[in-house]
């Protein structure tokens, strides 16, 4: 049970406030984000989970999202977003032992699960960081390609996080493609 908690926490720390390597010159005009976003894509490699409590240990993995139906819609005036949806996450993470499993996560709710008590936030766009802040919580993201209807979204995670009484840091890169409806 308590791989399950840390593989979750895996997950849901990838989507949370991060540091940003703003490495893309991609530009995202703010009006052309208004709309709804569908998830068509979320990877993560070489996820690291540092557990320092109760048992100090390190895992590491890579992992996939699919049955995708999950969902951002942006508003002007005010600028907010609203997720919306659900996915399995497919993680394959090794121990430090180097035993190889397999979880399938259910997630619901892209960014804001509801372990964090909210599903919407206000959301600023600058040149191509995309910054979403929600009770005290922030989260910046890279938009590293930007095609039409297509994003691609990047993330760095770098977050402590305690979940059920397990006290971890969590890093890695989360990349998300979105398609306007």
């Amino acid at each position: 049970m308590k791989t399950k908690i840390l593989i979750a926490a895996i997950f849901i720390s990838t989507l949370y406030a991060c540091s940003v390597n703003n490495t893309s010159d991609v530009v995202v005009p703010a009006p052309d984000l208004v709309g709804t976003w569908n998830l068509t894509s979320v990877t993560m490699d070489d996820a690291v989970l540092s557990v320092t409590s109760p048992v100090i240990t390190t895992l590491t993995g890579e992992g996939f999202g699919k049955d995708l139906n999950a969902s951002m819609t942006f508003t002007d005036n005010p600028n907010k977003v609203v997720i919306d949806g659900d996915f399995f996450f497919q993680l394959t993470y090794r121990t430090a032992g180097g035993q190889e499993s397999t979880e399938e996560l259910p997630l619901d709710n892209l960014f804001f699960n509801d372990t964090f008590g909210f599903l919407s936030s206000t959301w600023a766009l600058n040149d191509n960081i995309l910054t979403l802040s929600e009770g005290g919580e922030q989260l910046n993201i890279n938009v590293i390609s930007y095609i039409g209807t297509i994003i691609t979204i990047e993330t760095d995670v770098n977050k402590a996080i305690t979940v059920n009484n397990v006290t971890s840091t969590v890093t890695g890169k989360a990349l998300l493609t979105i398609e306007k409806q």
